[in-house]
């Protein structure tokens, strides 16, 4: 009896003496096994968004770096000229894909895109962190609920003014909470012509682009069909027209009559943030500030879910590790970060907008809260062919313009031909 005691006690004193060796749960060591791995490098394919260097290698790729020493990240934008067949032919094809949501069709219907659900419930990602709408307009891109995409940010879009030119003509600056009809008012004011020089009133993006603001339908469902035929539809066609159609409101570029030409009063546009900094720091910038992003009057402070993130390709040979990295570009403290860069968060907590524009040089006394105050609500339904339905949007608002057609004539023809494209792309 005596002779097992002693055994046990001298196999607990090695247990002990092992484990107090071993101590893998202490920070130094587990930091130290996070950089014992085998060094891996992820790339991230760039394509349509804008995206700087700066703001990959300042927000992704050094952050990243930082918390998992074996990882290197690398951006790969997509040549013109380049396919993602070419891509996949040529075995480089990246590990991930930093997108905008509208964008997510690009990649699952041809098996691009992985779903995230099991990563997501393997790692014990709180979900619960984000926005609502955010991923319930993102789940909506799967036939069953599938997440193709964890966001990152939300994209800033922005009532920027020109704040000389209202000086100039004595006009009053627009407010937060301003809507369509409103800056469509002030657009009537600042159309003109003084010592010679034409200032526009007001200038906005492609209209597929400004349509996705209203949350328009673009299609059914339930039939697959382009509908564009509805009272919605005609509203905002002719309030598109309206705006082109105010004299001496018919500019030459929208980007750049406001930020170089510096003769356009309002623009209506989404991340023109870098683009304004970069003239801020040639010291070239407009005197210019924001409001709100132009809202309905039923939905005030409302707009679209418009947000970029990661999706992981199913082509990855390190599908694990990629996902840490997008869950990981997801937590608080990654967050705060794109905040001080002007980007917002899609997570809950207000903690990580307090320093919101901090590190741009040019947000210094502007009214950045106007970025924060709009509401992302929950997008339509999409369809895998939506782009052949905003191109004939596109088309179609062209030749509107031209005030040859009247709006319910143009939008007909819009819809037979969006659904004669549909017809095709199935066959």
């Amino acid at each position: 009896m005596k002779g097992n005691k002693a055994l046990i006690l001298a196999s607990a004193a090695i247990l002990v003496m092992t484990s107090a060796c071993t101590g893998s749960n202490t920070p130094k060591q587990a930091a130290q096994t996070e950089e014992n791995k085998e060094p891996i490098k992820l790339t991230v394919l760039q394509y349509l968004l804008n995206v700087t260097d700066e703001d990959f290698s300042k927000l992704i790729a050094e952050p990243v770096k930082a918390k998992f020493p074996h990882i290197t990240m690398e951006l790969v934008r997509k040549p013109a000229n380049q396919s993602f067949e070419d891509m996949l032919t040529a075995g480089t094809f990246p590990d991930m894909m930093l997108q905008a949501n509208f964008d997510i069709y690009k990649y699952t219907p041809i098996g691009l895109a992985e779903d995230l659900t099991a990563y997501i419930k393997n790692s014990g990602l709180d979900m619960a962190k984000f926005e609502p709408n955010i991923i319930q307009t993102l789940k909506s891109y799967g036939t069953k609920g599938e997440l193709y995409m964890l966001p990152l940010y939300s994209n800033p879009a922005a009532l920027y003014y020109n704040k000389d030119i209202f000086d100039r003509f004595g006009v009053p600056y627009p407010k937060d909470g301003i809507t369509w009809d409103e800056a469509i008012g002030l657009a009537r004011q600042l159309s003109r012509t003084d010592g010679g020089q034409q200032y526009y009133g007001l200038d906005l993006i492609a209209a597929p682009r400004i349509s996705a603001s209203l949350m328009l339908p673009l299609h059914d469902p339930n039939t697959g069909k382009a509908v564009l035929t509805s009272d919605s539809w005609k509203s905002y066609f002719e309030m598109y027209k309206s705006i082109k159609d105010i004299p001496g409101n018919q500019t030459k570029g929208i980007f750049n009559d406001f930020e170089k030409n510096k003769n356009l009063a309002i623009m209506v546009a989404y991340n023109r943030l870098n683009q304004l900094e970069e003239l801020h720091q040639a010291g070239t910038e407009p005197n210019w500030d924001i409001v709100t992003f132009p809202s309905r009057k039923e939905a005030p402070l409302v707009k679209e879910t418009d947000v970029s993130g990661l999706l992981l390709s199913t082509k990855s040979k390190h599908k694990e590790e990629a996902f840490k990295v997008m869950a990981f570009l997801a937590e608080k403290e990654s967050q705060a970060r794109m905040a001080r860069r002007g980007l917002i968060p899609v997570i809950n907590d207000p903690e990580v907008t307090k320093d919101f524009g901090a590190d741009m040089a040019s947000l210094k006394g502007k009214n950045v809260q106007a970025l924060l105050k709009m509401k992302s609500g929950q997008n339509p339904p999409p369809s895998q062919y939506e782009e052949i339905i905003k191109e004939v949007i596109n088309k179609s608002m062209v030749e509107y313009l031209k005030g040859k057609l009247d709006t319910n004539t143009i939008l007909r023809q819009a819809e037979e031909e969006a659904n004669k494209k549909i017809e095709e792309a199935k066959r």
